[in-house]
């Protein structure tokens, strides 16, 4: 193998960023806070709290971008998963209740986050509101149908509510701060009963039953003086609209509902636009817009996914902190997706739906495959257990997402070409799609779609050369290039355990999705499902990994078999071909890698086996150029290889995920690397190898010349920085020979008077706490020796002598090294009494002996 085509090895890569799901809790609901100027979102996973910050960019492109801060992680102190949560209008206070019912307030203002109140509930509950106006006043609904409302600057509960039958599953607070007698607290439960609650009354106004399941839904407005406009949408697929009077009212009829709207939906969550118009959420995952005095259908909708999905929660945002004006709607899905849409796109009517502002991805779920795409390669296209095409632009913003449909059902794989301009997506519907980049709107847009297999495509490719012609013409036309043509072909692999290439058409229907269903060659591939294929660098070869443990080589011009690679015990799961060598690399379940190369007559012959997983192998391709190779497996590791004269030997194993790891890729032939797992944990890697290596020899060259000071220190007889420069060192048999060499030097020296010499005493008997632990950690070394413990006495009655053991108590971590040294020392002492008595009985042989004499 030629492996002098890349740089020096690498050995040692560090973990640079992470992207980690911060929204996956299905009980409790994300929570942004309503104001547009202070927008914070809160979330769950488990029985973690993420607390995160949206800051708004300007517009790019026409598109609003936003930039997510983590601000803070919450670990729940009970170690129960989160059931609801909820944060103030104005973004202060965070309020969540776990399993074990207890409810926990933070507030957001203070550096820690700190608790503000806890308290247990008596039963547990899914739905908790705050105020709008004040931000003060929560709401608590619990399962048996009890309502507490709490005061949250005061810290008291303010009411307590009973008279529900069923679970509460939706409530709304209503007050003015400048009318004191208008405040209301609307609540649904699972009968649906709808009830109305008088705060300044603490008692019920009013309750009525108009639908025939849960009410999900519930919010009022204000029309006049005395008469309020009140909406409930329930998943009896039912969207009534009341008029309501105020508590001031003397009408005996005070609420009666005004009109009943048949959606043909589950109503998951419902609310007033402003005056005229309401909107009602929920099934099919569509936002629809009504107008009040209309019984017909929704004037708009959000267009349909394709995904089988619901939205959850509806979140206003209005534009200051008088909540008066709706700017927006943040939409939270059911796959913990968070979408934007802003009120001047709810109401364009030369768009036939209402347009998506921006996208959040709270959990990106299973990674089945990525590549880096863009113009310049700084965003990551990925193929989740989603329907939609997900492209996270991981350098600028790596919580947004875009989302792109074409697929009606899972995505098993993806391919992108070298510039980053072209993808083409596997899923389970049978169909392949390929998405064109529109460098206008700075998005990808389905191109044409490969319909023919007969089960689910498992694996696809994308021609290389054509692309590489076209990023040179590009560099050389500069950045307003529209130089973009297609690939020319599409290679897909099936479960149906065949493989096609088609044609791509040149010019397509800009109107409709251009389907092709004819391929130009079909080919019975394995016997079993095929995982892996993979387009040499020329376009010469295909390679195939399928489960009936075999890798096929075919010839890309007319899809005809060249060979089989046979060697493994177990199903393939990859393959790759080298792009500076005839090499290729095949990874399999029987957790082991295999090395091949290959000549210009198509012989392939197996070179070497990379051994060392714990389980099986998913991923592996070269990195620096064909020195090495880098792997990762089901047991969470990354492993990098060395492929250098044909030692096959692991360098390195990173560990970062606690998962399968199905996805890893590249860039910049081994400078960074990503990985993703199972449970949507990304991790990146940054080589630093040189810098390593630098850090190495630096440190290799101090402690040279540190060496070298010390023995000219102790040559000339500088004890004191002798001393300094070994307690520096902190090496036990260094500190030992300084001090033992000091002994010994004035061993004949008045020893009542100093224990070492004038200077050591004066020395330790200076010593800061942190020098004080790290001399005692010494003395400890040394007291396990009976060649050395001598030396540990002095230092100890050094230290006991010139310290008061006041001081040393309360060193930390001291009184327990020196828990450790007094058994040595029970044991030194016992020996040398033994010694002492052994003594005594050589004394009385030698007197008796004398005697005999005599």
């Amino acid at each position: 193998m030629d492996n002098n085509k890349a740089g020096k090895i690498k050995d040692t890569y560090e973990n640079i960023d992470s992207l980690l799901p911060f929204y996956s809790n299905t009980q409790s609901t994300a929570k942004i806070s309503n104001c547009i100027e202070k927008q914070i979102l809160v979330s769950a996973v488990f029985d973690e709290i993420n607390i995160l910050k949206i800051v708004s960019n300007k517009e790019h492109k026409g598109k609003e971008k936003i930039k997510l801060e983590i601000l803070h992680k919450i670990e729940n102190d009970d170690e129960q998963e989160i059931t609801a949560l909820d944060i103030t209008a104005n973004g202060r206070y965070l309020t969540y209740i776990s399993q074990a019912q207890l409810v926990t307030i933070r507030d957001l203002n203070t550096p820690d986050f700190e608790i503000k109140k806890t308290f247990k509930i008596s039963s547990p509950s899914y739905c908790v509101v705050s105020d709008l106006k004040s931000s003060n006043l929560l709401a608590i609904g619990c399962t048996d149908g009890s309502i507490s409302v709490y005061d949250i600057e005061n810290a008291y509960i303010t009411h307590t509510f009973k008279g529900h039958g069923g679970i509460i599953s939706s409530m709304k607070l209503y007050g003015e701060l400048e009318n004191l007698n208008d405040w209301y607290l609307l609540s649904g439960d699972t009968n649906g009963t709808l009830k109305v609650w008088d705060l300044m009354k603490r008692k019920q106004l009013y309750s009525i039953q108009e639908h025939q399941s849960a009410i999900r839904g519930v919010d009022v407005r204000k029309t006049s003086d005395e008469d309020f406009a009140v909406v409930s949408g329930g998943r009896d697929d039912i969207l009534n609209v009341y008029t309501m009077k105020s508590s001031q009212s003397r009408n005996k009829k005070a609420i009666k509902v005004l009109k009943t709207i048949p959606t043909g939906l589950q109503i998951e969550a419902c609310g007033f636009i402003n005056n005229d118009y309401l909107y009602t959420a929920g099934g099919d995952g569509i936002y629809n817009v009504y107008n009040i005095e209309d019984n017909g259908k929704p004037l708009f909708k959000t267009a349909k996914p394709l995904e089988d999905l619901f939205i959850v929660a509806v979140i206003p945002q209005y534009s200051d902190i008088t909540f008066n004006d709706v700017t927006g709607f943040h939409l939270v899905y059911s796959d913990q997706t968070i979408s934007k849409i802003d009120l001047k796109n709810i109401f364009d009517k030369s768009q036939k739906t209402i347009s998506i502002t921006y996208n959040i991805a709270g959990n990106h779920g299973t990674i089945a495959d990525m590549r880096f795409v863009g113009p310049s390669l700084n965003k990551l296209a990925l193929a989740t257990n989603s329907n939609t095409l997900r492209v996270v632009p991981i350098d600028d913003n790596k919580f947004e997402c875009e989302m792109y449909e074409a697929h009606t059902d899972l995505l098993n794989s993806l391919d992108a070409t070298e510039d980053g301009y072209w993808i083409v997506t596997a899923s389970k519907d049978n169909s392949a799609v390929l998405w064109q980049y529109n460098y206008k709107s700075d998005s990808f847009k389905p191109y044409c779609k490969f319909v023919g297999h007969i089960g689910s495509i498992t694996a696809v490719a994308l021609p290389n050369i054509p692309q590489q012609i076209q990023q040179q013409r590009r560099k050389e036309e500069g950045p307003d290039s529209k130089f973009f043509a297609p690939p020319k072909w599409v290679i897909t692999a099936s479960a149906d355990m065949t493989i096609k290439k088609w044609s791509v058409p040149q010019q397509i229907n800009t109107e409709s999705l251009t389907i092709v269903s004819n391929s130009d060659f079909t080919r019975k591939a394995h016997d079993k499902d095929i995982n892996s294929i993979d387009v040499s660098p020329n376009d010469a070869y295909l390679a195939t990994a399928s489960y009936d443990k075999t890798c096929k080589i075919w010839n890309v011009s007319d899809l005809e078999q060249i060979t089989t690679l046979q060697g493994h015990k177990r199903g393939l799961w990859d393959v790759k071909f080298c792009q500076y060598d005839k090499l290729l690399v095949t990874s399999s379940g029987d957790k082991t890698c295999k090395i091949w190369s290959f000549k210009e007559n198509d012989q392939f012959k197996q070179v070497g086996t990379l051994q060392g997983h714990s389980n099986a192998v998913q991923r592996a391709f070269f990195i620096n150029g064909s020195k090495q190779v880098v792997s990762c497996g089901a047991e969470g590791l990354l492993k990098i290889w060395s492929l250098v004269n044909n030692e096959f030997e692991c360098l390195k194993t990173l560990d970062a995920h606690n998962n399968r790891i199905w996805a890893m890729l590249s860039r910049d032939d081994g400078e960074y690397l990503v990985s993703a797992d199972a449970d949507g944990v990304f991790q990146i890697w940054k080589d630093n190898s040189e810098e390593e290596q630098e850090k190495q020899m630096l440190e290799k060259k101090r402690e040279v010349e540190e060496e070298q000071s010390l023995n000219n220190y102790l040559r000339n007889g500088d004890w004191l920085n002798a001393f300094y420069l070994a307690l520096k060192l902190d090496h036990p048999m260094r500190m030992y020979n300084v001090l033992n060499q000091c002994v010994s030097v004035n061993e004949n020296n008045d020893v009542n008077e100093y224990i070492f010499n004038e200077q050591l005493d004066k020395a330790i008997s200076n010593l800061d706490d942190e020098q004080l632990l790290i001399l005692v950690k010494r003395c400890r070394d040394w007291n396990t020796n009976a060649k050395t413990f001598h030396i540990a006495g002095k230092v100890i009655r050094c230290i006991l002598l010139n310290y008061n053991i006041t001081h040393l108590i309360e060193i930390k971590g001291l009184v327990k090294v020196i828990n450790t040294i007094v058994p040595y020392l029970t044991r030194h002492y016992n020996r040398l009494d033994n010694l002492l008595e052994d003594t005594y009985i050589l004394d009385y042989c030698l007197s008796d002996m004398d005697n005999n004499i005599v």
